[in-house]
């Protein structure tokens, strides 16, 4: 901008001949410039992610624990429970997350509520419940978020646990990993949103 401003004093300090022709040819280089102007001052201006990114890890034996994931908040909205109202029905596939869902990375094998798991990258699917919550831990990672192409044959291990209440709303969606054992062999991976959490716990060997 203060380009074009110093351009527009040079111009004026020309003889009035030379500033017609001078203007003539410089109109589509003006244009360019105030279009660039513009597009630079877009970049510039950022905004908050409705659903920023986020990362949780620990070490739990000699195994390196990770979960990257996308943080939506409630704001106003209802989440889990029955029906369409909520933005989280029972009974229906969730990506557990937003955008590209979340991801949960091992170093080392483990075993995911007594299912054995190879290390490596896998997605968290949920199927939410009054009553119980279905846990998918997926094998395809490339999958995404796009629930409606999921396969069950790449599945790596499912199992249910309990949903708990908690005395205190969640506002954006939080995973945790916790309560690491005395002798360094399991932890809890907790999942909180809103008014409720889920748990399921990862066993690892503590020494090669």
């Amino acid at each position: 901008m203060l380009f074009i401003f110093y351009f527009i004093i040079l111009q004026s300090r020309l003889p009035l001949s030379n500033q017609k022709i001078k203007n003539n040819a410089m109109k589509p280089f003006l244009a360019f410039l105030c279009l660039l102007s513009v597009a630079t001052t877009e970049a510039q201006t950022q905004t908050p992610q409705p659903s920023p990114g986020a990362s949780v890890s620990s070490v739990v034996g000699i195994t390196d624990v990770r979960i990257d994931y996308f943080r939506p908040r409630a704001r106003g909205r209802k989440i889990f429970g029955e029906g369409d109202n909520f933005l989280v029905p029972y009974g229906k596939i969730w990506r557990t997350g937003a955008n590209s869902g979340s991801k949960i990375t091992f170093s080392d094998d483990v075993k995911v509520q007594g299912v054995a798991i190879p290390k490596g990258e896998y997605l968290i699917f949920t199927w939410p419940g009054a009553a119980e919550w279905a846990v998918s831990i997926y094998k395809d990672v490339k999958l995404g978020g796009h629930t409606a192409e999921y396969d069950a044959s790449k599945e790596a291990a499912k199992f249910t646990v309990k949903p708990v209440k908690l005395g205190k709303k969640t506002e954006t969606l939080t995973f945790s990993i916790s309560d690491i054992s005395e002798d360094n062999t399991s932890g809890t991976v907790q999942l909180a949103w809103e008014n409720t959490a889920v748990e399921f716990t990862i066993s690892v060997k503590n020494k090669k």
